[in-house]
């Protein structure tokens, strides 16, 4: 435990140096003017010189000289920030930067992916797994010189900043200094997460524009299905991640059919999928968790009946708001609230069921509340937008892992929800103008 502390220690602060540094170098004309000049300090340059370091992390990996190969790993990702900084602040993005960056980053972490799947004895990540993800990562950047999109995506940075996750647990698990949080099993479930968001990058290059939308909503109503089977096999937990997961689904569904369009029954689909998701999973597991009894099933009902009735009334408002205003609960909201509650009170039924009332109640209303997608998360930074999905992909990794983690799982949903629930509401209501005097 002491090297893991000691080891974390270093990575941050290797990483506040950097952060200081180069945001203090680029914040000033003659910061940024000095790096313009001085060509080594190009992202592209940065991009080359990163190539070859993965290789040598393993060389020194091999050497036995592990903390050093884990430091040095750690720097080098790093610097990942870096060229995008300045690329950004400098004016220096260029078309092949594009392409070269994502190239780095891969050359950075395909060799400890091998090394650790296929040559480590036992092997420390599933070798079918890293394979999988390592075959869509190299077809996924192979796609760059044929498709128009070549620009990494939210899923492509998540994908590489939860690859960085993966081998730094999978390091540490090595030179047994993993804290008993983080299980090895957790691994795996961290690798399979790595090959979807990989898919999902490739899969945003290549489809039109348009199918962007329906595609998440599928995911979303997949995750759904797959969290009511999990619930039926005994897996409340990985119920409940899976609705978790289909949350995020539904935040960018919504932003990519505004941005990019849908299909003429998008806004039905992505309602049949939060019916399954927010709604009859949440309400198979009310029943699951509180008690088969006609009171538990009249309660199910009854939030599965407000979710319904919440999501007719987004398409068909009974009052009016300003764009970015929901009336009523969100869906999503309440079925963290209900879902949350019925894992943290299973052994008391009744303030379980009194807190799916509540979620329940507070969708059908017409309290005001911001639309995460349109107000919250558009003004959050974009580095705070990549850590917030990492620490839930994480969240959701850890929670399908263990079983045991059902409490800290649930009062962390919870807790979102309770904060959504006090800061997410909006009582400005929009006035209608007046009307011209006769």
């Amino acid at each position: 435990m002491t090297n893991f502390w000691l080891l974390m220690a270093t990575v941050i602060a290797f990483l506040l140096a950097e952060r200081i540094g180069i945001l203090s170098m680029t914040a000033s004309a003659r910061g940024r003017n000095f790096i313009v000049r001085n060509r080594f300090l190009h992202p592209n340059t940065i991009s080359f010189v990163r190539m070859p370091m993965g290789v040598l992390t393993v060389m020194l990996w091999v050497l036995e000289y592990r903390a050093l190969a884990f430091l040095w790993f750690a720097a080098w990702m790093i610097t990942d920030l870096t060229d995008g900084t300045i690329a950004r602040r400098c004016g220096l993005q260029t078309e092949s930067g594009i392409w070269l960056d994502p190239l780095s980053d891969k050359c950075m972490y395909f060799p400890p992916l091998i090394y650790l799947a296929f040559f480590q004895s036992p092997a420390a990540l599933s070798p079918v797994w890293v394979a999988l993800l390592l075959l869509i990562d190299a077809f996924g950047q192979g796609s760059r010189l044929l498709v128009r999109k070549k620009a990494a995506n939210l899923f492509g940075k998540a994908k590489t900043a939860l690859i960085t996750i993966l081998l730094t647990l999978a390091a540490l698990h090595q030179m047994n200094s993993l804290p008993p949080l983080f299980d090895p099993v957790l691994l795996e479930w961290v690798t399979v997460s790595c090959a979807l968001l990989a898919f999902l990058s490739l899969y945003c290059k290549v489809i039109p524009d348009n199918w962007y939308a329906n595609s998440l909503t599928l995911a979303n109503f997949l995750c759904g299905l797959a969290a009511i089977w999990q619930i039926y096999a005994d897996h409340p937990v990985r119920g409940f991640v899976l609705v978790f997961v289909g949350q995020f689904f539904d935040l960018f569904d919504g932003r990519l059919a505004r941005k990019f369009g849908s299909t003429p029954h998008g806004a039905v689909f992505d309602d049949i999928a939060d019916g399954t998701s927010f709604g009859a999973a949440i309400g198979f597991m009310v029943v699951h968790e509180l008690g088969n009894d006609l009171l538990c099933w009249l309660v199910a009902g009854l939030y599965v009946g407000c979710v319904v009735y919440r999501l007719i009334r987004f398409i068909h408002p009974t009052v009016t708001l300003p764009p970015g205003v929901f009336q009523g609960l969100p869906s999503p909201a309440g079925a963290m609230l209900a879902g949350s509650s019925v894992l943290l009170f299973p052994d008391m039924p009744g303030i379980g069921m009194a807190f799916v009332l509540v979620a329940a109640f507070l969708m059908i209303s017409s309290i005001p509340y911001q639309h995460f997608g349109q107000k919250i998360w558009p003004a959050l930074p974009n580095s705070v937008k990549l850590l917030v999905f990492i620490s839930c992909l994480m969240l959701a990794n850890i929670g399908i892992a263990d079983k045991n983690y059902r409490g800290g799982v649930a009062m962390f949903c919870f807790g979102l929800t309770f904060a959504y629930l006090l800061g997410g509401t909006n009582y400005r209501r929009k006035t209608p103008p007046a009307s011209p005097a006769s």
